[in-house]
């Protein structure tokens, strides 16, 4: 008896998490290796064993080749009860008079009846495997699977998409209250969902609609072929592309016969699936081809050359559904093919959400938020009540591919869509929620959609609206914390409507659906602000409760109108608190500090991000990359204390948020400089530096476009999101320490080490700095005194992270660090200033115009100028340096770090 628990995983990324799990329920993960396991499903032509409740698989696994017979059904939930016969084989063979005496060779024989086994479909999968052990008693195997079924009988050849499974089989030593307690945390911790159909079972449904879709196309054959040599070229081509697939050849072969775009040859399989002949739309009655076309149809009715199949009107668009489908039917029939899945097994639209891997919190909270805004916009929109629950559908569909084509989410969401007929969707409805799905990018582009052009002419606007309207509700959860709530709105029927929010996160949200209400803009011409305050200041509800659909209207504007008097003053929003810093104990786990440190800076990052996006102010950017390389630094500080595999990924998307910034900022900082020197000038002068400052000015525009390009991206999303679960789950990611043994692993053990280290390898620059003046013939070269400055700001950030733990003494000394770095810094700017300079003055130089060169005495002023701020600064560096590395400084810092 073989007792295993099966999960469905919906998607690579929880895959890959449970790929990284050590310890389940209480029960440690021993990684036990990957293996490419190769399974081949075999029965007799008129289906005996499928018949008698068993299947009959050969198995190659890691250069063994295994026989099993299984029993069919048994499961409870996620508990699979299955007899199970198996022998080891010398060589692969599916003659069951070949293998071994064993209880496996004696049942296949007696299923099989002296009947040849034959292929029914192969699955791969690769396998990534780990024992469960509780101390020295190997409780059970758990199996981590990306399948793929391929059919191998003699029909037409498919391989399926992959999906992921987990198993987890009971060893010997093993109890069902093991099993029991390890499927509980799946379900619950990880929200897996049980999986009750065996792998056979999913390719047996594969075959099963296979042959009802070869059916089909056999049956329409005569019609098809009769349309392909027709007078019409646009049916002919569609009839070519439809016969090509029928008859075995891949997909974009099947295009280029028929000389169609691979997109829409598979929007006409899709059609053709769903609706058979009638995608070449009503006959004529007085046309020639009509009378073949039906001549062609009669023939096939009398002479069919392939079983019909009952029900095959209705075959769903993809194998995916397939492997979804329920097929206790199927495992009860005789081997003849079975009808395709009747409508009651389609998949309802939540439960295809959840298939998928969706968010369904954010996708529930989008659709609510939706929901407001369409019955506080209907006079704007105009759009029948009936339509407000597609939007709902669609808030739930819009995310569908994200996880696992974050690139192209939108359009491979609309292609899962248009392949799986839904419960209770029509397929019109259906072609409109693969447009709005479809829509989910950054540009919306109409006229390129190609399901835009399968929508009557009633339908396309209102999918605009819907799509126009669902786009603000998404951005509403931009923080994907289901926080922000609409409380008002104002200017309904005004060129500008006002959307009040609230929440702890609503001005990042807020900021985000306003720049994406641009499509609302563009379809009725009205702008949609939306405004944050702070929660509680209006309301239009009691929490948790929404005004009724028909009355939500006339709540929001009584709201506003009640609060708003005539000709009041603009709203004045007050700003929220930034966020406060968790007190460190010197006695907790330095992991567990470095989170406190890190997330405090990750709190200051997303405060400052509204403000960036708005660009209005340029101290948003500068704050909120200051608190990106404070993350930077207090990561190195701490990485030894965290798995690497863990914060690797979070640094690599830290940096290039980093870097993302800072391209802005350092455009930001040399314009104005250059801008102050040029108020500095008479007139004429100044405007000597116009050239370089529209040179500067465009640069900055092209790295802002690339910034917010980036802040809008899943990329930065996820990492968002990434980074603040690692930030908010103590002891996520956190080293080891070892029982028993005297490591060191406080806070007050490693600061004073950390600080000292860092004041190290400032001093290691003396030998090379010296007392001379830097930059001299016998000082340090600019690049050098670079890297000092790096090692400063080290130096000052590890003091600053662990002030609160340091000596009174420590505000004196930070403050000296501060002014060497900052003095460094007006050294560093003026030498990248000069670099740009030079760079530009080439370049303009090489154009050869005198016009030009004449417009260039300006810049080359400006050159000077910072020629000499490096000067000046080299010739003040020394007194400071001296300071910063004498006795006084030496023994402040002892004192400071006494108190630790």
């Amino acid at each position: 008896m073989e007792v295993e628990a099966k999960f469905a995983i919906p998607n690579r990324k929880v895959y890959g998490q449970l790929t990284r799990v050590r310890e389940l329920a209480g029960f440690s993960l021993v990684p036990a290796g990957h293996a490419l396991v190769a399974d081949r499903y075999l029965d007799t032509d008129d289906g005996r064993l499928q018949a008698a409740g068993y299947a009959c698989r050969l198995r190659a696994d890691e250069g063994a080749v295994i026989a099993t017979l299984k029993g069919l059904g048994g499961a409870e939930g996620a508990v699979h009860r299955r007899l199970e016969e198996e022998v080891r084989l010398t060589a692969w063979s599916p003659d069951p008079t070949s293998w071994p005496e064993s209880a496996a060779r004696t049942l296949a024989l007696e299923l099989a009846g002296g009947a040849e086994l034959r292929p029914l479909f192969d699955l791969n999968q690769r396998r990534a495997r780990a024992d469960l052990l509780d101390g020295d008693r190997r409780v059970g195997q758990l199996s981590l699977d990306r399948v793929w079924l391929d059919l191998t009988a003699p029909h037409r050849p498919v391989r399926s998409g992959s999906y992921h499974e987990l198993e987890i089989e009971l060893t010997p030593a093993g109890t069902e209250a093991d099993l029991a307690v390890i499927a509980g945390e799946l379900a619950t911790v990880w929200g897996l969902l049980p999986e009750s159909r065996s792998k056979f079972e999913r390719g047996l449904a594969l075959v099963q609609i296979q042959r009802a879709e070869t059916a089909q196309f056999e049956a329409a054959r005569p019609a098809l072929e009769a349309h392909a040599t027709g007078a019409e070229p646009e049916l002919a081509r569609r009839a070519a592309v439809l016969l090509a697939y029928a008859d075995g050849l891949p997909m974009r072969e099947a295009a280029l016969r028929g000389g169609l775009s691979i997109g829409r040859a598979r929007y006409w399989l899709r059609a053709f699936r769903a609706k058979q002949m009638a995608i070449f739309g009503a006959p004529k009655a007085d046309s020639d081809h009509t009378a073949r076309v039906d001549a062609h149809a009669a023939a096939g009715a009398t002479t069919d050359a392939s079983p019909q199949v009952p029900g095959t009107s209705e075959v769903p668009g993809t194998w995916g559904e397939l492997l979804r489908a329920d097929v206790s039917e199927a495992a009860g029939g005789q081997g003849t093919a079975q009808p395709a899945p009747a409508p009651a097994a389609l998949l309802s639209v939540a439960a295809f959400c959840r298939e998928h891997g969706v968010d369904m919190a954010h996708g529930r909270f989008v659709a609510a938020q939706a929901r407001l805004l369409f019955d506080a916009l209907r006079p704007v929109h105009g759009l029948p009540g009936k339509r407000r629950r597609l939007l709902k559908q669609a808030a739930l569909l819009h995310t569908l591919a994200a996880a696992q084509d974050p690139k192209r989410s939108g359009e491979a969401g609309r292609d899962l869509i248009l392949a799986q007929p839904l419960r209770g969707v029509s397929t019109a409805d259906r072609l409109a929620l693969a447009c709005i799905t479809a829509f989910n990018r950054d540009k919306v582009r109409p006229k390129r959609e190609p399901t835009m052009n399968a929508l009557d002419e009633q339908s396309r606007p209102q999918v605009l609206a819907l799509t126009a309207l669902l786009r603000v509700a998404e951005a509403l959860d931009f923080s994907r914390t289901q926080t922000t709530e609409i409380q008002s709105l104002e200017g309904l029927d005004a060129s500008r409507c006002e959307v009040v929010v609230s929440g702890p996160h609503a001005e990042m949200d807020a900021l985000h659906a306003t720049g994406r209400a641009d499509f609302w803009y563009e379809q009725f011409q009205q702008e949609l602000v939306f405004l944050p305050v702070a929660a509680g200041d209006r309301k239009i509800a009691t929490a948790g409760e929404r005004p009724a659909d028909d009355a939500a209207l006339a709540v929001i504007t009584s709201a506003v109108t009640a609060e708003t008097p005539a000709g009041a003053p603009p709203l004045t929003l007050p700003a929220p608190p930034l966020p406060e810093a968790q007190p460190l104990l010197s006695d907790e786990p330095m992991s567990e500090a470095g989170r406190k440190v890190i997330h405090f800076h990750f709190g200051r990052m997303l405060y400052h991000e509204p403000g960036t996006r708005l660009g209005e102010d340029p101290e948003a950017l500068h704050d909120m990359r200051v608190a990106t390389r404070r993350m930077r630094a207090a990561f190195q500080l701490f990485a030894p204390y965290y798995e690497a595999k863990t914060i690797k990924p979070l640094g690599r998307a830290l940096r290039r948020t980093g870097r993302t910034l800072g391209a802005v900022r350092d455009l930001d900082v040399l314009l104005g400089k250059a801008h102050a020197h040029a108020a500095s000038l008479p007139a004429e002068q100044a405007d000597g530096l116009a050239p370089l400052l529209a040179d500067w000015q465009a640069r900055r525009e092209v790295a802002r476009r690339q910034m917010l390009d980036y802040l809008d991206s899943d990329d930065y999303r996820q990492f968002v999101s990434a980074f603040e679960r690692f930030l908010t789950t103590p002891g996520a990611g956190a080293v080891a320490i070892p029982a028993g043994e005297p490591t060191p692993r406080q806070a007050c053990h490693i600061v004073p080490q950390i600080i000292l280290a860092r004041f190290e390898q400032v001093r290691a620059f003396e030998p090379i700095v010296g007392s001379s003046a830097p930059g001299s013939a016998d000082g340090a070269p600019v690049e050098m005194l670079h890297r000092l400055r790096i090692e400063c700001k080290g130096l000052r950030y590890a003091m600053e992270f662990f002030r609160e733990l340091l000596g009174p003494e420590a505000a004196g000394l930070i403050k000296q660090v501060v002014g060497v770095q900052d003095l460094l810094g007006e050294l560093q700017d003026a030498c990248v200033a000069e670099s740009l300079i030079a760079e530009f003055l080439a370049q303009q130089r090489r154009k050869r115009r005198k016009q030009q060169e004449a417009r260039l005495d300006g810049v080359e002023a400006y050159l000077a100028a910072q020629q000499a701020i490096q000067t000046a600064q080299i010739a003040r560096f020394p007194e400071p340096w001296a300071a910063l590395v004498g006795a006084d400084f030496r023994r402040g810092l002892m004192l400071a770090l006494a108190a630790v």
